[in-house]
């Protein structure tokens, strides 16, 4: 997955913020809701006009760049119900100690992984498209096009679904590429050449050092 892949999948799902809001803004509200992709665009903008200028500190202190990560985009985002996807039937062999552990691993894995390449991110590479869902649905897919630093354009879609009453992002796709089959993949061969246990070791790890070092070893596996 190429950086530009990765900070438009991040910023993405910043643009999800307000849509994820919306279910109980609107609820009960006379007027029609404002078309997702209006708000995904507008919500762009604000972002990045945000780190205009603050880049370079931002790479500097990342740390910082962590912290707003944490508490912008992690609770957009269904980290339990992704890891048990990720996870699959290892994660109905895990203990309750080894899910908790495994869920703070994996969210400090996607904050180092996608909070850097936020950085990289150029308004200019995005194209959203309209959301296509029944008003009673509760699950749907935010869908966009992003072009690459080669010029080639990339379908990318987040998919999204009701947790009590708010929306929260589970899984996301670049192309052909699934964005929980590729880490359950990734994880699933550990396992079978280890064990859960030292997957989770490995994670903690790795991710548990400085925001920098753990963006380089994830830079690294790829």
């Amino acid at each position: 997955m190429t950086r530009t892949i990765r900070s438009f999948l991040a910023v993405l799902t910043l643009a999800c913020a307000p849509l994820l809001a919306a279910a109980s803004a609107e609820e009960g509200a006379d007027k029609a809701p404002v078309p997702p992709e209006e708000i995904a665009r507008a919500t762009v903008e604000k972002v990045l006009d945000a780190m205009e200028g603050r880049r370079d500190e931002l790479r500097r202190n990342p740390e910082e760049l962590d912290a707003i990560i944490e508490r912008i985009l992690v609770p957009l985002v269904d980290v339990e119900y992704m890891s048990r996807l990720v996870l699959g039937r290892h994660w109905r062999e895990a203990s309750d100690a080894q899910r908790e552990r495994f869920q703070e691993a994996f969210k400090d894995m996607l904050i180092q992984t996608y909070g850097g390449a936020l950085l990289e991110f150029d308004r200019e590479q995005v194209e959203f498209m309209p959301v296509r869902a029944e008003e009673s649905a509760e699950d749907v897919t935010f869908r966009a096009k992003v072009k690459t630093e080669s010029g080639e354009t990339v379908d990318v879609d987040l998919d999204l679904h009701l947790v009590d009453g708010e929306w929260k992002i589970y899984n996301g796709s670049v192309g052909n590429l699934t964005f929980v089959t590729n880490y359950r993949g990734q994880f699933n061969q550990e396992i079978r050449r280890t064990s859960l246990e030292t997957l989770i070791g490995k994670l903690e790890s790795r991710y548990s050092g400085t925001p920098a070092t753990a963006q380089k070893d994830a830079d690294d596996t790829r």
